[in-house]
């Protein structure tokens, strides 16, 4: 049984693009920006995207950028931060070749412009980065991670939350690659910051902790991932109350540990809370609900199998 990833982290290293892109920006009006203004504008893309109307999203950034260029030319701060945030969308509508293309040529101008260790072209390369992991490309991932990595630490230091972030993300990307005890440093390390500067129950704390769980799990220590994610289940519980998604989402990510460990009785019975609780929350066709909806499947399917074992011996 493959363990799910636990919630998708963006690295908070993505809320750079916002600050260091517009920096030196000029405060005029773009024809697109009509009525709205250029800030509620970009700001209702960003809506779009939280709520995953990545074409919508799309489409507005579009305009953005079209109006950019226009006034205030092709090579602007404001316009290569609105062109990348376009790339992010069309990476998440479904036109990852075009967006890594884009990506590309503007990581390729923000080195240039700025260095490797600038804010741009860290926050550049971090979308990158994203995007090939979410391709599957998550070897390639794992080197502009690691590059990533390389440059907070000598500019910010080993203990400063930003490069905590990084590590969290290339632990997550070296889950993916299939080397979960390679992720496991990473994440633990960035337990620590987090700890530190957030507070250990604090909702970014507990993703790296649910994640560093699922890593334990895959690489075969079953026991620490439980503990780990029944810690993580009781404070978000307590935080948010039994039916908040990151709640259900844990309890979807206990199924699979338990499953994954061949106690089906139990895995079952998490999976179906969880199902039952994102069904509520959401429409069928909503990915979390099918993912859910799946996992009772395959584990009912485990439980018929193991049943139908024991009746055969027992004959």
């Amino acid at each position: 049984m493959r363990l799910h990833r636990s919630l998708h982290f963006v690295p908070a290293i993505f809320s750079l693009i916002i600050g260091a892109a517009l920096a030196g920006a000029a405060e005029q009006q773009s024809p697109a920006s009509a009525g709205r203004g250029e800030e509620a504008t970009l700001d209702h893309a960003r809506e779009l995207m939280a709520q995953r109307r990545y074409a919508e999203a799309q489409r507005e950034l579009e305009e953005i950028v079209r109006a950019d260029e226009q006034g205030r030319g092709p090579q602007d701060a404001k316009t290569l931060g609105d062109r990348l945030e376009l790339a992010i969308a069309r990476s998440k509508a479904g036109d990852s070749l075009k967006a890594e293309s884009e990506m590309r040529a503007l990581l390729a101008i923000f080195v240039r412009r700025r260095g490797p260790d600038q804010d741009e072209t860290l926050s550049c390369r971090s979308a990158l980065a994203r995007l090939l992991d979410d391709v599957g490309r998550s070897h390639e991932a794992v080197e502009e991670y690691r590059q990533i990595l390389d440059s907070r630490e000598r500019m910010l230091g080993p203990e400063d939350i930003a490069v905590a972030r990084v590590r969290h993300a290339l632990g997550d990307a070296l889950v993916s690659s299939g080397v979960p005890s390679q992720a496991l440093p990473y994440f633990r390390q960035a337990e620590v910051v987090f700890e530190r500067e957030l507070g250990a129950e604090q909702p970014e704390t507990l993703l790296n902790r649910s994640n560093l769980a699922l890593a334990e799990a895959q690489h075969d220590d079953y026991a620490a991932a439980e503990k780990e994610l029944k810690e993580i289940l009781a404070i978000r519980e307590r935080l948010l109350g039994a039916n908040d998604v990151s709640v259900l989402m844990t309890c979807y990510n206990l199924a699979r540990v338990l499953g994954g460990h061949k106690r089906f009785d139990e895995a079952f019975t998490y999976a179906t809370r969880a199902a039952e609780g994102l069904r509520g929350a959401f429409e069928p066709s909503n990915h979390l609900v099918v993912q859910a909806n799946q996992l009772c499947a395959e584990i009912q399917a485990d439980l018929d199998r193991l049943k139908a074992t024991k009746e055969k011996a027992a004959e």
